[in-house]
């Protein structure tokens, strides 16, 4: 064991919890890989954390899974990925790739006036995402498929890190194994929630940004700000001139995440 992570750890589970108990979930929770005795034990924990406001206290169920369901709430409450502000208060927000609903409890916390709509095709994580919103009472509606350009069953790759799944792209090489799920476009899910405009559009979903800013994506005039992570295949280049093709100021790099604003929010 590292004695140097350990400590930062240790100070990590101090700052953030605010019991012994939750504490040492969260410690056996991080060394469950390497300690497997307690694999079992901390398989799916529910544990208490205290953040400064907007955040407060929560209760959150994080996997032993080789650290990933740590490292993306790491990336929303640690590193603050989407604590930015925005020129007005979104009224709706769609979280793509909503994975176990850490940016979803997030922004119910900034903005709990907005209507919330999750989007997650991997059941592991449709499951997990679907407890942490009623262990924090978050309204929101999920959508147990996979963005997409237009309506649809699509293939999803798997990956070894549950953050890591994507939507298997023609002509890119296949790494992991496949799964078939339903696709949704954005225009079915703005009518299913019967939104006319969408305030904060959050993207996550492994490069298939590159798609779905590119094609049959009218729908962009009804954004009024997205952020997004950008991954291999889609640059700074790519979503600046998809800002100036659709209406959107110039494009912000933030910590983890960049920010586009639409010209008229």
């Amino acid at each position: 064991m590292n004695l140097l992570w350990f400590t930062r750890n240790l100070r990590r589970a101090l700052r953030v919890c605010p019991t012994w108990t939750s504490r040492l979930q969260l410690l056996r929770l991080i060394y469950a890989h390497k300690l497997h005795g307690w694999t079992k034990l901390t398989e799916g924990q529910s544990i208490l954390f205290r953040y400064p406001p907007p955040v407060g206290t929560m209760r959150v169920i994080l996997r032993s899974n080789a650290g990933s369901d740590n490292f993306v709430f790491g990336e929303v409450f640690d590193h603050g990925y989407y604590d930015f502000d925005l020129p007005t208060l979104p009224k709706t927000i769609l979280d793509l790739g909503a994975n176990a609903g850490y940016s979803a409890i997030f922004f119910s916390r900034k903005y709990p006036q907005a209507s919330i709509a999750c989007v997650e095709p991997m059941p592991q994580n449709v499951a997990v995402l679907r407890q942490n919103l009623l262990l924090n009472d978050i309204q929101a509606r999920v959508f147990a498929a996979a963005i997409a350009v237009e309506d649809g069953p699509i293939q999803m790759e798997t990956n070894v890190r549950d953050y890591g799944h994507k939507v298997a792209i023609n002509g890119l090489e296949i790494s992991g194994a496949l799964v078939s799920c339903e696709g949704i476009s954005v225009p079915s899910l703005m009518k299913q929630m019967g939104w006319e405009r969408i305030g904060l559009l959050k993207m996550d979903i492994e490069g298939y940004e590159r798609l779905l800013l590119t094609e049959k994506c009218e729908w962009l005039k009804w954004v009024d700000s997205i952020c997004v992570e950008i991954h291999e295949g889609y640059d700074e280049a790519d979503l600046k001139e998809m800002a100036a093709t659709h209406g959107f100021d110039q494009p912000r790099c933030l910590r983890g995440i960049w920010l586009v604003l639409s010209k008229s929010s």
